[in-house]
């Protein structure tokens, strides 16, 4: 992300009218207004195609626009606060918002669009911009995910539980999980919410100092007691750059995903990075973070490795 620490976050919002977009964008007026940042809401459109033929004095582009200045009011009211925007853009919706997620701090989108089929856990969005954004992303699940979401479309109130609810972060010791645990922390911070630290292993993956030792067999506390070990002195750096937020570490026998999702029902909201140590490098998005992105019962952040390295 560009410029200096002190400048205002710019955190973006795809907004096309659904309730899952609704409270996306309840969710980035609460993110940005505790972050002292700027929000931007964009909407998108295309010419549909029809074999029919279409009214004359129909415009997709007009539509667009009622239907995000009826969103912003029912988020904001009838007075919209000067740090935030909205704008309408020509072409697909995920293709724009990765385009603004190049000079965006946060990308935020609902789970499920007024697209695809009802069946999904995930719309076809909310996976692109999860897989190729450049700057981390926050996917929000419907109301019906969380019993913590308000009713009202649009108004989520889930940011006000901060203190009560741990931002819980999935690491694995990668480079990319890294990444996902300083974002964690930083974000935290400025939240006034605690951090919980989650590493999982399981009888295919012990750590190898106990397959070194042969004729041994330790028992599985032993082996999480190590796990949690390896797993303070791995983040201990970190954590330390961060004094005022208060940090768990744990350490399970588990499938990360599964842990990750049923933590997530206690989460304020649970942050993974794009890509671990596991499968294969040519994957954009890791099966960790695919399954904690459909999965979900809180809102999902995914710090991609891109915004580590490039710009």
């Amino acid at each position: 992300m560009n410029g200096t620490a002190r400048r205002s976050p710019l955190v973006v919002v795809g907004v096309d009218g659904s309730n899952s977009s609704l409270l996306a964008l309840g969710f980035a007026k609460e993110y940005a207004h505790k972050l002292h940042g700027r929000l931007r809401a964009v909407s998108t459109w295309t010419y549909p195609i029809s074999y029919n033929p279409l009214p004359v004095s129909w415009s997709p582009e007009e539509e667009t626009r009622s239907q995000l200045r009826q969103a912003s009011q029912e988020v904001f009211g009838d007075t919209l606060p000067n740090w935030y925007e909205s704008v309408v853009r020509e072409g697909s919706a995920a293709s724009n918002l990765i385009a603004e997620s190049r000079a965006a701090d946060v990308l935020i989108v609902g789970s499920r669009g007024h697209g695809g089929f009802a069946g999904l856990l995930l719309g076809s969005v909310s996976s692109q911009c999860a897989s190729h954004s450049r700057c981390p992303v926050i996917v929000i699940h419907s109301a019906d995910s969380d019993p913590n979401y308000a009713n009202e479309a649009g108004q989520t109130g889930l940011l006000e539980s901060a203190r009560d609810r741990p931002v819980v972060v999935g690491h694995d010791g990668s480079a990319n999980a890294d990444d996902a645990l300083e974002w964690a922390l930083s974000t935290a911070a400025q939240l006034g919410a605690s951090v919980e630290v989650v590493r999982t292993w399981n009888l295919d993956r012990i750590p190898p100092q106990f397959t070194e030792e042969h004729g041994y067999v330790p028992s599985f506390d032993e082996v999480t007691a190590r796990v949690r070990r390896d797993l303070v002195a791995e983040t201990r750096g970190l954590i330390e750059r961060h004094p005022t937020v208060e940090v768990t570490l744990r350490a399970a026998l588990a499938r990360p995903a599964g842990e990750l999702i049923a933590s997530s029902q206690r989460a304020l909201m649970v942050v993974v990075g794009s890509r671990g140590r596991g499968g294969f490098a040519g994957l954009i998005l890791g099966s960790v973070s695919t399954e904690c992105v459909a999965h979900a019962m809180s809102p999902i952040v995914v710090v991609p490795a891109a915004s580590r390295s490039e710009s």
